[in-house]
């Protein structure tokens, strides 16, 4: 490895060589949600990549707009205009399906029994439990990050008490790329706005602590602003513990 070069990057597999289109190869149409499938929206069909089984290919005949597998089962969530699908890979058997009332613009598995669905004003929460149960609407977003901004990422605490929706929007100045995050609190339906990139929840052990720290750590960039910052900030400590833990 080269000295200074923090990061080492190696091919694994070229997915041309597997048939894949190149015109499928692009964002919401190849999607990666674990290191165990990759996924790949065609014309006529749908490939799927097992990872784990030297990059085996299995092409379906589904036509769809976009598809993503589940991160820890076999279960492939499928969209096409406001339909949204569930199937199980392993019994060949659709789960549940929906009409949803408004377009998703992102969509990601939060859980292995949680899909995230978003639209141009609210994120809603679908389990692959129930049959017949419906996605269920958790919040609205926020002003700063309106319909005029790219949803981008999305995930939720190990808790699932705080949610973190993430997206970015053209700057004032040409070439500038702003970002914004909305940080939500389930049990206190309160949200907070951010000025950033990206952001992630993560669970650790601080020194001289007998509790788990769950934490957001995340980029800060406003807009008006040139330095860049990044926070570790814990979340949903109880404050009878103690204060929360914060750097900076």
């Amino acid at each position: 490895m080269a000295a200074g070069v923090p990061i080492a990057f190696q091919e694994v597999l070229n997915l041309q060589q597997l048939q894949v289109p190149e015109t499928s190869i692009k964002h919401g149409l190849t999607t990666m949600e674990s290191d165990k499938w990759i996924v790949s929206v065609e014309p006529n069909q749908v490939s799927l990549i097992d990872l784990q089984n030297q990059a085996q290919v299995t092409r379906r005949p589904i036509k769809a707009e976009a598809a993503l597998m589940n991160p820890s089962i076999n279960i492939l969530a499928l969209r096409s205009g406001k339909m949204i699908q569930m199937f199980n890979l392993d019994t060949k058997s659709k789960l549940k399906s929906h009409d949803v009332d408004s377009p998703i613009v992102f969509w990601k598995w939060t859980s292995s029994s949680n899909l995230a669905l978003i639209t141009a004003t609210s994120v809603y929460h679908w389990s692959i439990e129930g049959a017949d149960a419906a996605p269920t609407k958790i919040f609205e977003r926020h002003a700063t990050i309106g319909s005029n901004t790219q949803i981008i990422n999305y995930t939720v605490s190990p808790d699932t008490k705080w949610c973190l929706l993430g997206g970015i929007s053209a700057g004032s100045t040409p070439g500038v790329v702003n970002g914004n995050m909305q940080l939500y609190s389930v049990e206190k339906k309160v949200s907070q706005p951010l000025s950033g990139h990206g952001g992630s929840f993560c669970s650790i052990k601080l020194a001289g602590r007998e509790d788990m720290a769950q934490c957001l750590v995340f980029h800060e960039k406003k807009p008006e602003d040139p330095s860049h910052r990044l926070f570790v900030m814990e979340v949903g400590r109880d404050p009878s513990k103690g204060a929360p833990h914060r750097l900076p």
